[in-house]
């Protein structure tokens, strides 16, 4: 009798250690670190890219909308580089104050006018740089459909 006890609560144990071990070597989505928004999210050195995309109206021609933090005690440079379909590159720099954040298309500054052949729903390919580390970026292209995005899209229009 005693045996068959001894063996059932190791039997026990024994299921519980099995079984709660598939937690410890499986990969749980929900740990991993991920960014809640729309845009693309990019770490350039000191300069934070935040929530990056474009809001597409009629036509070709698209806004890019975001926010650019600046992490460092110093002044960073940064510049955004695009490519049209032509091989053509337009650049337009700026500049963030140490510990400061610089909106397009918030608050007071307007947000950047570029061509856009992509439809919404795709990605569109630009370059950010903070002056030394220039990193090519995938950015959404979106349309007006969003509320939060609606007013963005009626400049275009």
């Amino acid at each position: 009798m005693k045996t068959k006890k001894i063996a059932a609560v190791l039997a026990s144990i024994l299921t519980v250690v099995a079984l709660s071990g598939c937690s410890l070597t499986r990969d749980v989505a929900s740990l991993d670190p991920y960014a809640p928004s729309d845009g693309v999210v990019s770490d350039i050195g000191d300069l934070k890219v935040r929530n990056l995309l474009i809001i597409k109206g009629e036509g070709d021609q698209g806004l890019l909308i975001g926010s650019f933090v600046n992490s460092s005690q110093t002044e960073v440079s940064g510049s955004i580089q695009l490519i049209d379909a032509d091989s053509n590159r337009t650049t337009y720099d700026f500049t963030v104050a140490p510990l400061s954040k610089l909106d397009l298309g918030y608050g007071e500054n307007a947000p950047l006018l570029l061509e856009v052949p992509e439809i919404p729903g795709s990605m569109h390919s630009i370059y950010i740089s903070d002056g030394m580390n220039p990193r090519q970026l995938l950015v959404p292209v979106l349309d007006g459909s969003l509320a939060e995005y609606s007013a963005i899209a009626e400049l275009l229009n």
